[in-house]
């Protein structure tokens, strides 16, 4: 069934911030809520951006970490989004192509939430266990 995982993350809250954030809010939050990104909306709501605990990380590596250097600054802009549709196989492929541990579920400009790799690959294991047990059931039923 074709966005079955999608629809599933979408109805679980979406922790954001805005572009006037800083360093010290966005890794506070981040922490505080145990994720690993966070989109970025701008005074209507519209997502402008995606910070990461990637973005920070290289933030911190360039030497260029300031605590009050404002999130706009390092945010990635270039969003990587999905729709209800999107099924497992294609978020895969999509997180793989692109190297990216985070995709953006929207639909029509809203946002609805986000998928991480670890979202994926339970779902995958999930898949498998059960269908690891429909086998053993119907092996164990001759």
């Amino acid at each position: 069934m074709p966005g079955k995982l999608v629809s599933k993350i979408s109805k679980r809250k979406c922790f954001t911030l805005k572009a006037e954030d800083t360093i010290k809010t966005a890794s506070s939050k981040l922490h505080e809520n145990h994720v690993g990104c966070m989109p970025i909306l701008d005074q209507n709501q519209n997502v402008i951006g995606i910070i990461s605990e990637r973005d920070l990380s290289q933030l911190i590596h360039s030497e260029k970490f300031n605590i009050n250097l404002t999130i706009d600054k390092i945010m990635s802009k270039n969003l990587i989004t999905c729709d209800l549709n999107t099924s497992v196989t294609e978020l895969m492929e999509l997180m793989t192509d692109k190297k990216i541990r985070h995709v953006l579920v929207m639909e029509d400009k809203k946002l609805l939430g986000v998928v991480s790799i670890g979202d994926v690959v339970n779902h995958l294991i999930n898949k498998y266990k059960e269908e690891n047990k429909n086998l053993r059931d119907y092996i164990n039923s001759y």
